[in-house]
């Protein structure tokens, strides 16, 4: 059965890249300066992405125990600090390496906030799937982010 209604979980994600792609990043570094990444990862975490956008078609929002209420409250969180992270950027004139500088001590926060907020979907909408495709992401999405933060002036 689908369940269109839990797709709003990737949208909330998806949003402000839409706003990154009419404003993109000034300074990223010219394509020979970046650097080079596994096809692994890259493969990684393209899967995990294409799974994380598209599981929730097939799930219900459950809120009826307090582990999937607590799970809500950490995607909140996650999303909170996430589009924090979208405002430091947009108000600090969209410089690229802001994407990835530490937030809260955490390194490549923009990586990892997602990568968690998806992780607690999986609670949310009682799917190992989910679940899966987010650690999917998680392996090739956050040591990417955090090899391009270590060139990032």
């Amino acid at each position: 059965m689908f369940h269109p209604l839990s797709l709003i979980i990737p949208l909330l994600i998806l949003l402000p890249n839409l706003l990154f792609l009419r404003w993109p990043p000034r300074g990223r570094p010219a394509a020979d300066q970046a650097p080079k990444e596994s096809l692994l990862l890259k493969a990684s975490e393209g899967a995990g992405q294409l799974g994380v956008m598209a599981a929730p078609l097939f799930f219900s929002i459950q809120l009826e125990s307090a582990y999937e209420a607590v799970s809500l409250t950490g995607m909140l969180l996650c999303l909170l600090f996430y589009y924090l992270g979208w405002v430091r950027f947009f108000t600090g004139n969209r410089e690229y390496r802001l994407l990835f500088a530490p937030m809260l001590g955490i390194p490549a926060p923009m990586a990892i906030f997602p990568v968690v907020y998806f992780m607690l979907a999986a609670a949310v909408l009682g799917s190992g799937y989910m679940l899966l495709f987010s650690l999917i992401l998680a392996a090739g999405h956050i040591p990417i982010s955090l090899r391009t933060s270590r060139t990032c002036p």
